[in-house]
């Protein structure tokens, strides 16, 4: 398992969320005013989108793991271990459409709506991936959500989305490329 955030981590520049929302939440400025264009952007093409869960504290990430752990008798691979949820860097969003936003819980099946697949083709503009992206459950170790973007920014979005890299595997290559600069120049 990859380090964890505290837990008394929570980042300085969490701003609430001000566009469409189910509930009332807080993401980081940065990831918070590129969603806002991208929300812009995706209604201007026929698409409403509402942000469904924000910034989580460790305190809420552990209530829910350990309640979906005890409902499920195991680790499913749906709730992030406490200090390794995307939601408690401020930067990991989920974003529903309508009728989705009504359900009781989210599944992969979110992936077949017109707002999801405008989602994955053009979150990248704005500076998101799909966090936990479909067949990289085994880099990710969460399952497929379609609905979880993740701000990285525009140009490792882009680099992400085009190689079809999930955040691990572009960590890890990035820190490869580190680790081989750092040898080649006697750093």
């Amino acid at each position: 398992r990859a380090a964890l955030l505290s837990e008394d981590y929570a980042p300085e520049d969490l701003v609430k969320v001000t566009l469409k929302r189910v509930v009332q939440g807080e993401l980081r400025k940065a990831a918070h005013d590129a969603l806002g264009e991208l929300f812009q952007a995706a209604q201007a093409e026929g698409h409403t989108l509402y942000v469904k869960s924000a910034y989580r504290s460790y305190k809420t990430q552990k209530t829910m793991y350990f309640t979906r752990l005890e409902k499920q008798g195991r680790d499913d691979g749906w709730v992030a271990y406490p200090g390794s949820s995307d939601h408690q860097t401020g930067l990991g969003v989920d974003v529903l459409n309508y009728e989705w936003t009504k359900k009781d819980g989210m599944n992969e099946q979110f992936g077949n709506t017109a707002e999801a697949q405008w989602m994955a083709a053009h979150c990248h503009e704005y500076g998101f991936v799909i966090r936990y992206m479909a067949d990289k459950e085994d880099s990710t170790g969460i399952n497929y959500e379609p609905w979880h973007l993740r701000y990285v920014g525009p140009e490792c979005a882009e680099y992400m989305m085009t190689n079809n890299l999930s955040l691990e595997e572009f960590t890890a290559e990035w820190q490869a490329y580190a680790a081989q600069f750092e040898q080649q120049s006697g750093m």
